[in-house]
């Protein structure tokens, strides 16, 4: 059709296939930026605290996990005693290391590590509402906290979407041979004639 541009006939095997696995994988790399976000939630906390010198911490842009302990924290340690320091840094490293390898592992395809990081965001969905019921935090924390993971779900649903597509790709494409399958099979013909 004039003005349309050329047309290219149906997409084969291996455009789908590697299109769909390209997606999937940029998909669940948004996940290792979520980690790094918390880590950078723990930073912009400190810094508030330090620069306001008030007797709270605000962690809106972390996990709700690190929401919810630090919050609950606060009440029982006192957020000026070194314990807390060291349970707010061990705890801010483990969820960043921990989503960062579920990021990084579940964009190779391994389907456990897909659905461990749907499963932790999940729980961790419960702790920003936890964090803010439960711990007391304002509602400017849920408000932010929760921006950010409807953001990184919408990531994680993509990511669950195109694990799926690529499967049914695969499915639909089981029987029908590539092209490399199909140059042997011409290459052996070939020799077979040339043979006899």
């Amino acid at each position: 059709m004039l003005g349309l541009g050329k047309n290219r006939g149906p997409a084969s095997y291996v455009d789908l296939h590697n299109g769909a696995v390209i997606r999937y994988r940029r998909a669940c790399k948004a996940f290792i930026w979520v980690g790094v976000v918390n880590f950078i939630g723990l930073i912009i906390g400190i810094i508030q605290y330090f620069i306001q010198n008030s007797g709270w911490l605000p962690f809106y842009y972390c996990f709700g996990i690190c929401d919810f302990t630090f919050s609950m924290l606060f009440p029982l340690m006192g957020i000026k005693s070194v314990g807390f320091w060291f349970i707010v840094a061990g705890l801010s490293l483990a969820t960043t290391v921990g989503a960062v390898l579920l990021g990084v592992f579940s964009s190779y395809g391994k389907k456990k590590f897909l659905f461990a990081m749907i499963i932790a965001y999940f729980v961790d969905w419960i702790m920003i509402f936890l964090a803010h019921f439960v711990a007391g935090e304002d509602l400017l924390g849920l408000m932010i906290n929760a921006g950010i993971h409807v953001v990184a779900s919408f990531f994680i649903i993509m990511a669950l979407y195109q694990y799926y597509n690529v499967l049914n790709i695969e499915k639909r494409f089981k029987d029908i041979p590539t092209v490399a399958e199909v140059k042997e099979k011409e290459r052996k013909e070939a020799e077979v004639e040339n043979g006899n």
